[in-house]
């Protein structure tokens, strides 16, 4: 008997081929978060670090240039925060539609795959019945060689 091959083998790579596609590009997302979330957290240390140093400098006399100074600087890190997290909020929305489109290609690459299973098991039964018959007829064969003797 010929071997099993599942007859929508194409349609099932082309499916898998898509549902990887889809995962990188959500990976890629992701990793575009993460970086953000590392930007965020490096303003957020610098901002600290510039109250610290602000507060050093005022223990120690500071003039009003120099006081403004470290609010522009902190004024400056609070906006670059803020767009930040606006391309964070942007990037999590675009990653909660990313992961539905994963989904999707999930669901219709086992939908394939369950037919491929399905497939497989009428072939097993099938194969199952064609040896069946062929040991049958040996064993008719080998009755009738028999008796003929």
């Amino acid at each position: 008997m010929k071997k099993f091959q599942f007859s929508m083998q194409k349609i099932l790579d082309l499916k898998q081929n898509v549902l990887d596609a889809e995962k990188n590009r959500l990976g890629q997302l992701q990793g575009r978060r993460r970086q953000l979330e590392d930007e965020i957290a490096a303003l957020n240390r610098a901002s600290c670090d510039i109250a610290m140093e602000m507060r050093d400098a005022q223990a120690t006399g500071i003039t009003i240039a120099e006081l403004m100074g470290f609010n522009a600087r902190r004024s400056n890190i609070r906006l670059q925060l803020e767009d930040l997290a606006k391309k964070r909020a942007d990037i999590q929305k675009n990653i909660e539609k990313q992961t539905l489109v994963v989904v999707e290609a999930s669901r219709e690459v086992s939908k394939f795959e369950k037919i491929e299973e399905r497939q497989l098991e009428i072939y097993r039964e099938t194969e199952k019945k064609a040896e069946a018959a062929r040991i049958e007829d040996m064993i008719v064969t080998n009755v009738t060689r028999r008796s003929a003797v």
